[in-house]
């Protein structure tokens, strides 16, 4: 795409971007009032992720428009440019308003139903330009987009479920953990992967405590802890590794690690490991798997999973666009599940009997045979989810939930 872009018919990478630079703008200052504002530790720290993801990316969307040779637009100039079209969930001025003049669990109820339907508007606008784009940078931005805030809409619902809750048993970590990104069950602790390398919270206590020396920052995190580790995302300090890091992986429960493959190619956002088969997924959009413990790697097929699991021999996914579905490896496409079940976030029992999902609106369930799924309640935070057959974790910075089924 050159710098002759006409803006009468304007390609749809150079529209997405004029429309999603002003709705992250937006998402930025709702997350700048957050900062006043807000008076729960979760919505604080969503906001400061939320701004801390969002402006980035609308640095890299500007400088492709001006490699374009194309024109920034404010949010009226952009709708008014493109009729509107994939600008829903912008909050208008008087919602605006309002949020900015209330304060404390006023403002966290108003933002978290706010930035819910901000963030449907902005994973409607990428699924539009996955339809219909062709850059590759623009297309992984979508990917990213759509991964990351379907699970941020999670975290904003189980807040929101909390107001109906009534009393639940809730565990404090402490010391509270960096932002996470994934957690596997070891014994009767869960080994944690986050921003700083990987930290074990013992389950009936909270207490946390580093696990090996490594701080690199978790974007993928998965496996058997008395097995195969499998872990990606970027060096932290003190790292000699390049970013990304690829695949590594541990054979210690997380206190060494080692590079495996795709150094400096690869940021796996998904992973899952069964025994010596892994299989990943990266914003370049394509299932990636693998027989030799990450050695060597074919490709499956195109999809945007928020989440994977393996269970009963194939790998499952929360996948925004099919909802729940299946792949078996090898196989040319996913199977979406008949009923369309919209989940997010996906754990398996480590022992291969049981698979839980945790929907969008935050309930969880549990299945033996991939066909009848038990309710087991709902989450009230969450941002990593590991289980065994009778139990699954919900895990945050700050809490653990434990839920299990027929625990509504």
């Amino acid at each position: 795409m050159g710098g002759d872009t006409s803006q009468v018919g304007i390609a749809g990478e150079a529209m997405f971007a004029q429309m999603m630079i002003p709705h992250h703008e937006q998402a930025v200052v709702m997350a700048e009032l957050a900062e006043t504002r807000a008076e729960d530790a979760q919505i604080r720290a969503l906001a400061g992720e939320i701004k801390a993801t969002q402006q980035p990316e609308i640095d890299l969307m500007e400088s492709w428009l001006t490699e374009w040779g194309v024109s920034r637009m404010s949010g009226d100039e952009a709708m008014m440019m493109h009729g509107g079209h994939g600008m829903s969930g912008m909050l208008t001025d008087e919602q605006l308003a309002e949020l900015g003049n209330s304060e404390g669990a006023a403002f966290d109820l108003l933002f978290a139903e706010f930035m819910i339907m901000h963030h449907v508007g902005a994973i409607d606008m990428a699924r539009d330009v996955l339809m219909s784009g062709s850059d590759e940078r623009v297309l992984a931005l979508a990917r990213e987009i759509i991964v990351v805030q379907e699970t941020e809409i999670l975290r904003l619902q189980a807040f929101l479920n909390g107001e109906d809750a009534g009393t639940v048993d809730i565990t404090a970590i402490s010391p509270r953990l960096g932002h996470l990104h994934g957690a596997v069950v070891s014994g009767s602790d869960l080994l944690i992967g986050t921003h700083d390398g990987v930290h074990r919270v013992a389950i009936d206590t909270g207490r946390a405590e580093r696990v090996g020396e490594s701080a690199d920052d978790f974007m993928g995190f998965a496996g058997d802890p008395q097995g195969l580790l499998a872990a990606s995302g970027h060096p932290g300090p003190g790292s000699a590794l390049p970013d990304p890091l690829g695949l590594i992986t541990s054979a210690d429960g997380g206190r060494t690690w080692e590079p495996v493959s795709l150094t400096g190619e690869v940021d796996f956002h998904s992973l899952a490991v069964n025994n010596e088969q892994i299989v990943g997924w990266d914003t370049r959009g394509s299932l990636l798997w693998s027989i030799d413990a990450g050695s060597t790697w074919e490709p499956g097929p195109q999809v945007t999973p928020t989440s994977l699991a393996w269970f009963d021999g194939v790998v499952w996914l929360a996948s925004s666009e099919s909802g729940l579905a299946t792949w078996v490896p090898g196989d040319r496409d996913i199977r979406p599940t008949l009923d369309q079940i919209p989940a997010v976030l996906l754990a398996a029992s480590e022992d291969g009997s049981a698979l839980w999902r945790i929907d969008r609106d935050g309930s969880v369930h549990r299945t033996l045979d991939g066909e009848q799924w038990a309710p087991a309640g709902r989450v009230l935070s969450v941002e990593a989810f590991a289980a065994e057959r009778d139990r699954a974790f919900a895990v945050t910075m700050t809490s653990l939930q434990v839920l299990s089924v027929g625990n509504r």
